[in-house]
């Protein structure tokens, strides 16, 4: 199955579409999928550093900065 950073992401009302931050977020890499997460980033058959993590987790929070959103970050083989 491989390593994979499942994020789940609570939309804020800070006047940022819900599409925007989507796009945001796919264009740090992760997969927008339909289920128990709302994206996935594939770390491709290899186990990630815990410095590799924070900094994608460092990532996201730019990227959300002004949106008003919050998520979580979940890796896991």
């Amino acid at each position: 199955m491989g390593w994979k950073t499942s994020l789940i992401m609570y939309f804020g009302t800070q006047g940022i579409k819900t599409s925007d931050v989507s796009d945001r977020v796919e264009d740090l890499g992760f997969e927008c999928v339909i289920g128990s997460v709302d994206y996935v980033y594939d770390w491709k058959g290899r186990k990630p550093t815990k410095a590799e993590i924070l900094s994608l987790g460092d990532k996201v929070v730019k990227v959300l900065d002004g949106s008003g959103a919050i998520f979580n970050l979940d890796t896991h083989d």
